[in-house]
């Protein structure tokens, strides 16, 4: 069964005892699961909409009008990735489906192209990362109070947070298109980020239960499905579960908006002395999440 979570409305409103009412919901499911639904986060649902139909107007352009936005090293990897572009982290073959990426970008590294050209086509899905930044910074900061934290202890780890807002098509005849061999669109993993937060329209995704068993994640109208990621798990030494996850062969075309939570860039990620010690070691080692999720990236994505 996967948990389901009551929020207290837009997180613009929450107060700190709301804030310590729902790391107290969600505490066993962090623990335990590190996946559940969320209800009355108070998103509008017709945004969510608007959002499909701008995913769906860009996917439906020819190829070479999307090319032109080609996600790559030049543009932070925000923008396009065409069919069999992302390469998979579990076998030899490209992960069956287009994507988009909008988000935020870093002085640390180059940008030669403007990134106003990369988010041209998404008025409403921008209108959407804005929410969900406000809606993952509460989680974050539920987060943080679950663990025995101040709810504000995170927050002097985004800075300049590169959020992420990707905008996924999972057409029926990608596997085939791409020559697939397996059973599944997008390879089993780990995000690297805080949390992400999703919406499909379609079934498709899975999530692995702590048991190693995989299980379907349902379509729940006007619920949003989170699950942690590699970030808060290295951070709280594993109190927390990041949820591995994967992406099925799909029966019918398919789209999601998957929102990551994201530190700044060159942030270092290491278990936290207060959840550390003697009795309980580090299990996880530093990660920085500048250089190191960069070459991740050029990993996926490098020609």
């Amino acid at each position: 069964m996967i948990p389901h979570v009551q929020l207290p409305g837009h997180v613009a409103g929450w107060t700190l005892k709301e804030k310590t009412a729902v790391a107290a919901e969600m505490g066993d499911a962090c623990r335990h699961e590190g996946f559940f639904f969320v209800h009355d986060h108070g998103i509008p649902t017709d945004l969510i909409g608007e959002v499909y139909s701008e995913t769906q107007l860009f996917y439906r352009l020819p190829v070479e009008e999307k090319g032109k936005y080609e996600a790559s090293e030049k543009s932070q990897f925000l923008g396009y990735r065409g069919l069999g572009r992302e390469k998979s982290r579990t076998h030899s073959g490209t992960e069956a489906c287009e994507q988009y990426r909008l988000g935020n970008t870093t002085h640390e590294l180059a940008l030669p192209e403007s990134v106003d050209f990369y988010h041209e086509h998404f008025p409403k899905s921008l209108e959407l990362f804005r929410h969900l930044t406000h809606l993952g910074d509460g989680i974050l900061a539920a987060c943080a109070l679950g663990l025995g934290l101040e709810e504000d202890f995170f927050k002097g780890y985004l800075g300049r947070p590169l959020h992420r807002l990707g905008l996924n098509y999972y057409g029926a005849s990608h596997p085939s298109d791409v020559g697939s061999k397996v059973d599944y669109a997008m390879s089993p993993h780990v995000d690297l980020s805080l949390l992400t937060i999703l919406d499909q329209d379609e079934p498709g995704l899975d999530v692995r239960n702590p048991d190693g068993t995989w299980q379907e994640v349902p379509t729940v109208p006007g619920a949003l499905f989170l699950f942690l990621a590699d970030y808060v798990q290295r951070w709280s030494n594993g109190l927390y579960r990041a949820a591995p996850h994967r992406v099925t062969a799909v029966r019918c075309d398919r789209m999601s908006i998957q929102y990551k939570h994201r530190p700044d860039y060159g942030v270092v990620v290491a278990p936290l002395d207060a959840l550390t010690g003697p009795a309980d070691p580090p299990k996880y080692a530093p990660l920085n999440t500048g250089s190191e999720y960069v070459a991740v990236l050029r990993s996926l994505l490098g020609r």
